[in-house]
């Protein structure tokens, strides 16, 4: 069994402090002289990336050269605020490294793949975790993130055919596992049914 988890939400707590995201999507925005609102912030909000061409031609940006300001901007202030401890692993994040002497674990992400790597160093993962996956730097990978199977198939690419049990905490996680055959652990935290790593963990061990 090869156990792979979701970045944000199960291991990493990236939504206690937004000022990263709301700084780089700010300065994004000014780069095309276009005044910072909510609004349009939103609009280029991570879960409304699908969306990007729609709002970057609402914005009056030609999306392929929308993307790249706001994917440097993205990747800089996430992996500063990673690096600076102003977003953190959840405190449970042990756990992972107690079930990496059991199983292969991975890490498949819709965030950046440097992003993915930085998380992986800050939080004394290098170790135990065997690979991790996010997305590319170019507007095309947008059609490859979760729910879509690519980075499940870039895994088995690179870890071989295995039992694979995806834990994540969206219902877009949940159709990632259904698409490609993963077994699914929902992790909702804080106050779900399954809310923390152990309890995730324990129901893992317990389908095995």
């Amino acid at each position: 069994m090869h156990v792979v988890f979701d970045m944000d939400g199960v291991l990493l707590d990236s939504q206690a402090e937004l000022g990263w995201l709301d700084r780089a999507l700010d300065e994004t925005l000014r780069a095309f002289d276009i005044e910072p609102t909510p609004e349009r912030r939103e609009r280029l909000y991570p879960p409304n990336l699908r969306n990007f061409e729609q709002a970057a031609n609402d914005l009056g940006v030609p999306p392929e050269e929308l993307w790249p300001v706001r994917h440097r901007n993205y990747v800089r202030e996430k992996e500063r605020a990673l690096k600076t401890g102003q977003i953190v692993p959840f405190p449970d994040i042990e756990q992972v490294r107690n079930l990496a002497q059991e199983y292969p674990v991975s890490i498949i992400s819709n965030s950046p793949e440097p992003i993915v790597e930085t998380f992986v160093a800050v939080a004394d993962l290098d170790a135990v975790v065997t690979h991790w996956i996010g997305r590319g730097d170019d507007l095309e990978t947008i059609e490859r993130m979760k729910p879509d199977p690519a980075f499940y198939e870039d895994l088995v690419d690179r870890a071989g055919p295995d039992e694979y049990v995806y834990v994540g905490d969206t219902s877009s996680d949940a159709l990632f596992a259904q698409r490609t055959g993963m077994d699914f652990v929902h992790l909702d935290r804080p106050g779900g049914t399954v809310s923390s790593l152990s309890g995730a963990i324990e129901l893992i061990r317990a389908g095995n």
